[in-house]
């Protein structure tokens, strides 16, 4: 037989064994769906999502994603949880985010699975908020080593951030690289978190769906149906409504509950002499003369987003007027941009140079908050004040 003849026969049977494992995965799947008792989508169905924009339904998994071997597991959306409100709500939201931050660098995310399963796009997402972390070794990784390579380094860093901060890891480097929308979905949430980012007070205040677990038992697919938590409504209540107010807060606290200052103070203080302590600064109080010239606001962003800063070459070491405290204050507030705090929503430079202790302590507080993996604690304990005056919307 020629090398033609046979080269011709090896690449027919690799094809029908190919076809052949599709074909069986296909059965295997819609016999783990059935037997949940669940209807299968029809046409007009597949055409009014498409029509809606709505993305991930169940018709457009792709049956070689669910070619187990023994003992292997999968999850998937229960075919209902594509209708909630909720749900949706929150994947136009992290769409809408995504898409905005990465505008810069001609990105558009159109798929969750396809265009952030290999890592690159979320080391260019770090990128955007920390310019200071390049975890990107070479241009868009091509190979599947390559892939794998980059996916790691930026699950590695972004695990480490989350670790420091106590949220839970809910994913694992195989399933954000098989495509995994379940897992890809909790990361995406954990790093809006992570960065604070202001389009994430837009979320629902919850989010719990059902979802399909599909296990390859004995070749078939045994299959149980298990509600799964994205979004936690007691943590949306302190970190969403909570800090989205917390200029009221502040104001609160000073008006209505001035006996719990001190303790705020206290704590805010061990925050930033910790960070402040590198450059032999140490603060007795907050008090307004410490930061109104911006240095050691610079000082504070340098040490918790760890670079330097050349304070003599691009700014005003010592400032001898209120322009130059206002461009420090300024370039410290870009640095707060970048970091992913929105600072200009809680504070003014203006008011800060004016001498505004509650500005001040609005800042500070966003620091912790940002920075200090306990700042849960420290807002439910402000949130939770025993009320004082009937009309306050926190006490």
């Amino acid at each position: 037989m020629s090398s033609t003849t046979e080269s011709s026969s090896f690449l027919s049977n690799t094809l029908k064994r190919r076809q052949q494992k599709r074909h069986e995965a296909t059965k295997i799947l819609q016999e783990g769906i059935s037997s949940l008792n669940l209807s299968p989508t029809s046409n007009e169905q597949q055409q009014q999502h498409i029509n809606e924009g709505g993305t991930y339904p169940l018709f457009n998994i792709d049956p070689e994603s669910y070619l187990l071997d023994e003992g292997d597991e999968r999850s998937m959306l229960e075919p209902n949880s594509y209708n909630n409100p909720n749900f949706k709500q929150t994947i136009n939201v992290l769409f809408n985010w995504l898409n905005t931050s990465l505008s810069k660098e001609s990105i558009i995310i159109r798929s969750f699975e396809d265009d952030l399963y290999d890592g690159y796009i979320l080391g260019k997402l770090i990128e955007y908020y920390q310019p200071n972390i390049r975890l990107l070794h070479h241009d868009i990784p091509l190979s599947e080593e390559s892939k794998k390579k980059t996916l790691e380094r930026v699950l590695n860093y972004l695990e480490t951030c989350f670790n420091q901060q106590n949220q839970p890891i809910k994913w694992t480097l195989e399933q954000i690289y098989n495509r995994d929308f379940i897992a890809i979905l909790h990361l995406l949430l954990s790093v809006m978190k992570f960065f604070n980012i202001k389009s994430r007070y837009d979320l629902p205040k919850n989010l719990l769906l059902k979802v399909i677990v599909v296990k390859k038992t004995n070749g078939l697919l045994q299959t149980r149906i298990i509600n799964e938590c994205f979004i936690d409504d007691q943590e949306r209540g302190l970190t969403s409504e909570a800090s989205k107010k917390q200029g009221d807060l502040i104001d609160t606290l000073f008006d209505l509950a001035p006996d719990k200052l001190g303790n705020v103070e206290k704590i805010l203080l061990n925050f930033i002499n910790n960070q402040l302590n590198r450059y032999n600064i140490h603060i007795k109080q907050i008090d307004i003369q410490y930061f109104q010239d911006g240095l050691n606001l610079l000082y504070l962003m340098s040490n918790l987003e760890n670079y330097f800063i050349i304070l003599n070459k691009y700014q005003h070491k010592k400032p001898l007027s209120r322009d130059q405290s206002y461009a420090n204050i300024q370039l410290a507030f870009q640095l707060m941009n970048q970091a992913g705090i929105d600072i200009e929503q809680y504070c003014r430079i203006n008011d800060l140079l004016t001498g505004n202790q509650r500005t001040l302590y609005r800042l500070l507080f966003q620091l912790y908050l940002r920075y200090n993996k306990d700042s849960n604690n420290l807002l439910q304990s402000i949130t939770f004040l025993q009320p004082v005056h009937i009309d306050s919307p926190f006490l």
